[in-house]
């Protein structure tokens, strides 16, 4: 009987970030903080890693890229490993060689 009752105008978005904060960190008014990771760039010719910023491989002289996280036809989220978009079909291969 109750389960199909449209609850909705009953809803205040401000109890219910209170209640959320309360049940993730035992205070009312906690707000969340969602930390993205950094992505480091790559030597395009010895594969190292680099810090942030670097423009040139310490290692051989080589380029330091970033390394392609989305795909830049749809901007889903891809592996490095892949060669192929999964969601458009669109080559990676090609977008990694321009960077």
């Amino acid at each position: 009987m109750g389960s199909n009752l449209d609850l909705r105008k009953y809803q205040d978005s401000e109890l219910i970030e209170d209640a959320f904060s309360k049940v993730v960190s035992g205070k009312v008014g906690y707000k969340t903080v969602i930390e993205r990771k950094k992505v480091l760039p790559k030597c395009n010719k010895c594969g190292k890693i680099g810090e942030e910023g670097q423009k040139f491989c310490p290692n051989c002289g080589g380029k330091m890229v970033l390394p392609l996280t989305h795909c830049p036809q749809c901007k889903k989220p891809i592996n490095e490993s892949d060669k192929f978009c999964t969601e458009c079909g669109f080559d990676l291969s090609k977008a990694r060689q321009e960077n």
